[in-house]
Formats: structure tokens, C-alpha cells, sequence
């Protein structure tokens, strides 16, 4: 090639590959470590067939108690002897019912190794990529405004509290000559939102 290259910092070029090199192989290695057929053929599929059956289990078990406290609701306490034998039979059946919670423990617990598994691989090959790779700033992501309101059921410690429910619309629901005048401000209800 012509030229001058004698400028060239020949022991910092090497350097250079050697380390592009060494950032290329750990790069293989991650990705091959992340077994995506795996991930994709196995875990993934199986962690959704756990959480679908979760879904079942919690739905038997609720109609089972539901239809027992009908049955109780429904029996004749008139008849000591068959109302008792009434209630000690849907008390059985719900204690059987609730027993779902041992294998929704079971199942639940197999769900978070197959997301703790996919986490760390994700999280090795962010490391093979290097200090460069950053996630997506949160504040760039435009969320659709009803689709925030709509996120299901907080966990303990997050969401609103029904104290804080019952503060705004007032203890006093039984009140009937409450005067429109007396209604929540809106600005008070968004800010629980906020």
C-alpha cells in the first residue's frame, strides 16, 4: 500500500486487535451461553403451560369455595343436625380447595428460575458487549395515557391505599343530604395518581 506509515503506533494497533479479538470471543461465548433454542423451545413455553395452570388451579379452587358458601347460605338452619352436617361438608371442601396454594407456590417458584435464568444471560452478554450497550431511557418510551391507568393489581407497599380512597370520596357515603357542592375536587383525585 502507498504511503507513510511510519507515524503508526505499531504496539498500540496490536494492542487494539488483541483486544477486539478478546471482545469478539467473549461476545461468542455469551451468546452461545444463551442457548436461545432453549430458551425459546423449552423454558419460555414451559414457564407460560406453569403460569396457565396457575390460572386454572386459582379458578377451581374459587368455585369450589363459592359453590360451598352457597350451599351454606342456601341450607336450612331450622334442622340443627342437617345444617351442622351441611356446614362441616363445605368447610372440608373449602380446606380442600385452598391446598391449590402449595402447588401455586410450587409452580410460581419454577416461573421465577426460568426468568431469573433468562435474566442473567441477558445480563452476561450486556456485559460481553461491554460498557458502551445502555438500555432505552424510560423517559423516551411514550406510553398510551388510558393503558398507564390500567395496570392491575399493585403489590404491598405500591398503589393507592383504600384509606386514601375512602379519604377523597368521603366516610360518609350514607349521607344523603350531601350537597353537590361538597364533591371531590379532581385535581385531589389525579394527584393519588401522580
Amino acid at each position: 500500500m502507498p504511503g507513510d506509515f511510519s507515524f503508526v503506533d505499531v504496539e498500540r494497533l496490536y494492542r487494539d486487535c488483541r483486544d477486539l479479538a478478546q471482545y469478539i470471543s467473549d461476545a461468542r461465548r455469551e451468546i452461545a451461553a444463551l442457548r436461545p433454542a432453549e430458551i425459546k423451545q423449552s423454558k419460555l413455553p414451559r414457564a407460560g403451560q406453569e403460569l396457565d395452570a396457575i390460572v386454572q388451579a386459582t379458578e377451581s379452587a374459587t368455585n369450589t369455595i363459592m359453590e360451598a358458601a352457597e350451599d351454606i347460605m342456601a341450607s336450612d338452619a331450622s334442622d340443627h343436625d342437617a345444617y351442622k352436617a351441611t356446614v362441616d361438608d363445605a368447610c372440608m371442601r373449602i380446606f380442600e380447595a385452598c391446598s391449590f396454594q402449595d402447588i401455586t407456590g410450587q409452580r410460581i417458584s419454577k416461573v421465577v428460575e426460568t426468568i431469573e435464568y433468562v435474566e442473567g444471560r441477558v445480563d452476561a452478554l450486556q456485559k460481553a458487549w461491554g460498557p458502551d450497550v445502555i438500555d432505552e431511557d424510560e423517559d423516551e418510551v411514550e406510553e398510551d395515557a388510558d393503558k398507564a391507568l390500567l395496570n392491575g393489581p399493585a403489590l404491598e407497599g405500591e398503589g393507592i391505599e383504600q384509606s386514601d380512597v375512602d379519604a377523597i370520596l368521603g366516610d360518609s357515603g350514607t349521607d344523603d343530604k350531601k350537597k353537590k357542592d361538597d364533591a371531590v375536587d379532581q385535581s385531589a383525585i389525579d394527584a393519588m395518581f401522580d
